[in-house]
């Protein structure tokens, strides 16, 4: 997924149950995982979810929202949510006389419109049981019905729940949340491999990616009572040079220790070719720091909050000053958005 596939707007699909959510309507799953193998991207998706909630409703912290949460609890299921997606969903329960009874979060990656209107809920998409099991829903009616609504939206829905889903919507959020950050995703898959860089020379033991060249033909084809072949042999010694093959026992690589090969004359001994990795080390410290700066800056974090300068800043009145605006402005920003229906 990258974000160009967002741009077509997909109506007509022929789907009975959803318009679908992105390209192959997986996006909130992959935003999901994208911020979820990305530590940068998930502590400045958290700080952000503190500064939507701030001190919540201060002045109806008791107030339920329904049997089992408070108002609050339910706002901090909803803040990261609004923190990540720039959107929610909720679940509105009414009573007999049509009065709003309860309000539940809703997981907005279930959540998609219908064609027909409504929205449709899938509360196995994401899991390793998905199911087609869609179920269909009215869309939220508003705080005040009158019973002719009521009665029209049972005749067409059942007792199915209502679900108010609240966006900002404009040409890129067309029919569903995107968030403004993910129009640079490419930065937060970019620290990601940084990290997967790092691991692999830490696992390799900082050892420069070489080419080997084996002169002569080994047997690959005869094979010992073990059923392996010379080659394999030589792979083996390879593997375990490299950390790319661990003892079952110890959990040690052979790496660090001397690789020996057997061969019949100095012509045959094998060649290698190193290249040298000093330069990637070094450039991939300053890469990453610097990428980190960025997506800090992607979900309106400043770097200061999450430790991207040195301590010695924190004396800077101006600085604080700078990331208390940036909070004001968060909290701002998070709260326009709209219901759609």
């Amino acid at each position: 997924m990258c974000s160009s596939d967002l741009i077509p707007r997909q109506k007509n699909t022929g789907n009975a149950d959803y318009i679908p959510y992105g390209k192959d309507n997986k996006l909130p799953q992959e935003i999901l995982e994208l911020i979820g193998n990305n530590g940068t991207a998930m502590r400045a998706m958290r700080m952000r979810s503190k500064y939507i909630y701030a001190d919540g409703f201060s002045a109806n912290f008791d107030l339920p929202a329904n049997k089992k949460q408070s108002v609050n609890q339910l706002l901090s299921e909803v803040t990261p949510t609004v923190a990540m997606m720039q959107g929610f969903c909720l679940q509105v329960l009414r009573n007999g006389a049509g009065e709003v009874a309860e309000v539940h979060y809703l997981p907005l990656e279930w959540v998609r419109k219908h064609p027909d209107g409504g929205f449709s809920v899938n509360k196995t998409l994401g899991t390793n049981k998905e199911s087609k099991d869609w179920e269909r829903h009215p869309v939220f009616l508003g705080r005040d019905v009158t019973p002719e609504q009521i009665v029209k939206m049972k005749q067409e829905y059942g007792n199915k729940s209502e679900i108010a889903y609240f966006y900002q919507k404009d040409a890129i959020s067309f029919d569903y949340a995107v968030p403004d950050w993910f129009a640079s995703e490419f930065d937060i898959r970019t620290g990601t491999e940084l990290m997967l860089l790092d691991n692999e020379m830490v696992t390799n033991g900082f050892m420069p990616s070489a080419i080997i060249t084996f002169p002569g033909n080994i047997d690959d084809t005869t094979e010992d009572d073990d059923g392996k072949t010379a080659a394999d042999y030589r792979d083996d010694v390879i593997k375990g040079f490299t950390g790319n093959s661990r003892s079952t026992e110890t959990g040690k690589s052979g790496r660090m220790r001397i690789a020996i090969f057997d061969v019949g004359s100095k012509e045959e001994a094998p060649i290698i070719d190193t290249v040298a990795i000093e330069k990637i080390i070094s450039g991939s410290i300053e890469k990453r720091d610097d990428i980190d700066r960025r997506i800090c800056r992607l979900f309106g974090v400043r770097p200061i909050l999450l430790g991207f300068e040195e301590a010695s800043i924190l004396g800077n009145q101006q600085a604080l000053a700078n990331a208390s605006i940036e909070r004001k402005s968060t909290r701002l920003n998070s709260s326009h958005v709209s219901q759609s229906r």
